[in-house]
């Protein structure tokens, strides 16, 4: 069975959510049992070739997820030569690990992977309450507030949710600003205490990825996701 390993250098969360996207990109795309494995924060002190070294010795493959910062950050920690990416980018582009060890950045935020389906991000709030906790996905589709609601939000390609300048909105506030609306419509009557509590926080990723639905139209929102599942079927 193939064997490989889902790295997400900034946040330990976002490692259990993409390994969950990983597997219902994998089962979509019909491809055969394989093993994931996951790391994630990396911290300064790592010997980064050093764990790639020790990764590959198990594992076919090692793939590093790493946020694409805007422009003016971005362009900053390529000044730094100890920067994640710097330090990610010599790794990649060592040929001692060509066709083993790939980069792909998520534009600009992981949350860009769970709004490719804002009925499943929808869904994960909702079935906390008993009238939705059957058919959640067609109760959404059928109603017209509902589903006013989840298009208003929904974007046709996630990758363009992005800050135009440093500390603007980007796809994680898009992501509160519409959990923070859900709420409201499943309930009129909450508190902005108790919905300030309840709303999306990125150590709630991996449970709201459970609810994500993989096929052929969300897929397609995210080419940054769907090149993740472009790497797990070359080791098929």
């Amino acid at each position: 069975m193939p064997s490989i390993r889902i790295w997400t250098v900034e946040s330990d969360n976002d490692a259990k959510a993409v390994k969950c996207l990983a597997q219902k990109i994998s089962e979509f795309m019909e491809l055969g049992p394989i093993s994931i494995g996951i790391s994630g924060r990396l911290k300064p002190s790592i010997d980064l070739e050093k764990a790639v070294q020790n990764y590959l010795k198990q594992d076919d493959c090692v793939i590093i997820i790493l946020d694409q910062d805007g422009p003016m950050t971005q362009h900053k920690q390529l000044q730094q030569s100890n920067s994640n990416i710097n330090r990610i980018k010599r790794i990649v582009n060592n040929r001692r690990f060509a066709g083993k060890v790939f980069l792909i950045e998520t534009v600009r935020e992981f949350e860009a992977w769970l709004l490719i389906d804002c009925i499943g991000v929808f869904c994960y709030y909702a079935t906390k309450r008993a009238q939705y906790r059957e058919n959640c996905r067609n109760k959404v589709s059928v109603n017209p507030s509902l589903n006013r609601l989840v298009n208003r939000y929904q974007k046709g390609n996630t990758e363009t949710i992005v800050e135009p300048v440093s500390g603007g909105k980007g796809a994680k506030e898009h992501l509160i600003e519409f959990s923070e609306k859900v709420f409201h419509e499943l309930n009129p009557n909450l508190t902005p205490r108790n919905i300030d509590r309840e709303k999306y926080h990125e150590t709630r990723s991996p449970e709201v990825a459970e609810h994500i639905e993989i096929n052929r139209e969300t897929l397609r929102r995210n080419n940054s996701l769907k090149k993740l599942g472009e790497v797990i079927a070359r080791f098929q």
